[in-house]
C-alpha cells in the first residue's frame, strides 16, 4: 500500500521542521520568531493583527513574540502617533543580522531538499504546495 498524501506531508513537514530548527539557537532565535521578523523587515507600521495574520498565528502569541524579541534587542517598537492602534516596528542590527543568518540557513536546507529536482519541477511544486495552502486557508500567499 502506497503512503498517503497526509502522511507524506506529515513527514516531509517534522522532517524540514527538525532541520531548521537544530540551529535556531545559533542565531539566538526561537519558533514564530523568523516570520514574524520577515513581516516587521517589510512592513515597518503595522498591527499586531496584521502580523497574526500573515503569520498564521494568534494576537496573544505574536504580543508574547514581539515582547521576547524585543528583550533580545532585535526589534525596536514604538507606538504610531498617526495611529495608536498600530506600532512603527524596526529590526535593530542584532534583529537583521538573525534573519539574514536565518534566511541563508533556510535557503540552504531548501537546496538539500530540492536536489535532484529541475527548475520545472521545483516551479510546479511551489505551485502545487501554493494551491494547497488556498484550498485549506482561503489566502493567497505572497
Amino acid at each position: 500500500m502506497k503512503t498517503p498524501l497526509y502522511i507524506l506531508l506529515f513527514k516531509v513537514f517534522h522532517a524540514q521542521r527538525n532541520k531548521t530548527r537544530a540551529n535556531m539557537n545559533e542565531y539566538d532565535l526561537a519558533p514564530g520568531q523568523p516570520k514574524v521578523l520577515r513581516y516587521i523587515s517589510s512592513h515597518s507600521e503595522c498591527k499586531l493583527k496584521d502580523i497574526a495574520i500573515e503569520c498564521d498565528v494568534e494576537p496573544p502569541t505574536v504580543s508574547k513574540i514581539l515582547n521576547s524579541l524585543e528583550d533580545k534587542g532585535m526589534i525596536y517598537r514604538e507606538v504610531n502617533p498617526k495611529n495608536k492602534r498600530a506600532y512603527q516596528l524596526s529590526l535593530t542590527p542584532v534583529g537583521e543580522s538573525a534573519l539574514e543568518k536565518w534566511s541563508e540557513h533556510c535557503l540552504e536546507i531548501e537546496k538539500i531538499s530540492l536536489d535532484g529536482f529541475t527548475e520545472q519541477e521545483r516551479e510546479q511544486f511551489k505551485e502545487y504546495l501554493s494551491r494547497m495552502y488556498i484550498n485549506l486557508t482561503g489566502k493567497e500567499l505572497r
